[in-house]
């Protein structure tokens, strides 16, 4: 049985936690012009699937990313802050849509903001698409204690995802057209390269890793297991898939 929930127009970053879905519109909106843009529309949305009843969060929220934590509440990337006020991550009861906690981070003119929680620490991607270059850093968070941790990176970060089952953080390098994985409990970072031509969100099931590709009609799928070593990329194209076995140290 299919079920539809009004939400508004242009929906699109989803997140499931604490048994709702987390919806952000106008984050990724194109204005026809091969462009993004911030328009002060941006919006987060709760759906409690068993009713179908959805909620406008409120709060001044600009969201530009978007994870769930382990305890149900979600973290929100705001960007585009009101005047006199700074970029930051905003932890939400999901229950009473409170604000918890808030810890402040870089800022930029991007309109989106790789954010994920993982291995107790929450991962945080510079703005990635405004006028200023953006810059090839990391944050790492502690949730409880707002203790930041900044990792330089070889390119610019866009959407990140954890697996927790090998405690590695995936970053995709939207300009590089290669996705990164970092081990947190080292700091060891391999890329692997050709992963599409612009990889920009990604998402970590069991042992494998599944890249969107922003610029082309394909996701690709990686094995998040092993050692350096023959990796098989298996790349979906519009209901067809090709298998490819290419070299990889990651």
């Amino acid at each position: 049985m299919t079920q539809v929930v009004s939400i508004g127009d242009a929906p699109d970053l989803v997140v499931a936690a604490g048994g709702f879905l987390w919806i952000t519109s106008h984050v990724l909106r194109d204005t026809g012009a091969g462009l993004l843009r911030n328009a002060g529309d941006r919006v987060l949305t709760r759906v409690d699937p068993s009713t179908g009843k959805a909620i406008v969060v409120g709060g001044g929220l600009a969201p530009c990313g978007l994870t769930a934590d382990p305890s149900g509440d979600v973290w929100v990337a705001n960007c585009y802050p009101t005047a006199g006020s700074h970029d930051n991550v905003v932890r939400i009861d999901a229950r009473t849509l409170d604000f918890r906690t808030t810890w402040p981070v870089p800022g930029g003119d991007g309109f989106f903001r790789g954010l994920v929680y993982g291995g107790g620490s929450l991962w945080v991607s510079e703005t990635f698409g405004g006028i200023i270059p953006t810059p090839n850093i990391l944050t790492e968070i502690d949730p409880q204690t707002g203790v930041r941790k900044t990792i330089h990176l070889a390119s610019a970060a866009t959407g990140l995802a954890w697996s927790d089952g090998y405690g590695d953080l995936w970053i995709n390098n939207f300009d590089e057209g290669s996705v990164t994985r970092l081990h947190a409990a080292t700091g060891a970072m391999k890329t692997v390269e050709g992963v599409g031509n612009n990889p920009a969100f990604a998402a970590v099931d069991g042992d494998f890793v599944w890249v969107g590709d922003f610029s082309a009609p394909q996701v690709v799928r990686l094995r998040a297991i092993g050692p350096a070593g023959r990796r098989h990329r298996e790349t979906a194209r519009c209901g067809a898939s090709t298998r490819r076995q290419t070299p990889s140290r990651a």
